[in-house]
């Protein structure tokens, strides 16, 4: 492990912000930002339902308030991060990196965005931000991102930042009332620029 890297066990101080890019942050997830974030997915809920399995018709602010708080202490814990995006003081997505195994050195990124701030490269950075912490602050060796063949947008950025697309797995996730094909995009550390 590298030096200012935690390890299994130890703690792990996460930055207040993680800079994406101009005028983007990524802040480590909190229930003050519960409000803002169950706006944003009811305005987009139906678009976001097209390639996330929770989205469904009954997630609703109790929901969102347990999964904050799980992971608030995921993120102190140091098994994942999740943060929410804000571009220009405005929250507008989340983007993280899933269940870290630290035994393997790698997980996986997830990340949805509100569809007013899409077409801006905002994604792109975040996810650009969010590696970057995962390769240096976490230690890990391989990040992956899935997503439903079908899903291009979200294909797109993965090939925009280098990831290396490796295969589909078939019939890998249950989306309400159907499987889908999840395409796998792979980045190693050293790979990583």
């Amino acid at each position: 492990m590298e030096p200012g890297v935690a390890g299994a066990g130890e703690a792990l101080r996460i930055p207040a912000t993680i800079a994406a890019g101009r005028g983007i942050e990524l802040r480590p997830i909190s229930v003050e930002h519960a409000a803002a974030l169950y706006a944003l997915i009811d305005r987009n809920r139906v678009r976001l339902r097209e390639w996330l399995p929770w989205v469904g018709q009954s997630f609703g602010p109790d929901d969102l308030n347990t999964f904050i708080k799980d992971r608030e202490r995921d993120n102190v814990d140091g098994v994942s991060l999740t943060t929410a995006i804000f571009a220009d003081g405005e929250i507008c997505g989340v983007v993280a990196l899933h269940t870290i195994n630290r035994r393997d050195r790698n997980t996986s990124v997830g990340y949805w965005l509100d569809s007013g701030y899409g077409g801006r490269g905002i994604m792109t950075q975040a996810c650009q931000a969010i590696v970057t912490e995962g390769f240096r602050r976490y230690g890990l060796h391989r990040i992956e991102i899935r997503c439903a063949t079908g899903n291009a947008k979200s294909g797109a950025i993965a090939r925009r930042l280098g990831f290396v697309e490796e295969g589909i797995l078939q019939e890998a996730e249950w989306l309400y009332d159907h499987w889908v094909d999840l395409r796998v995009f792979g980045m190693l550390e050293r790979q990583w620029k």
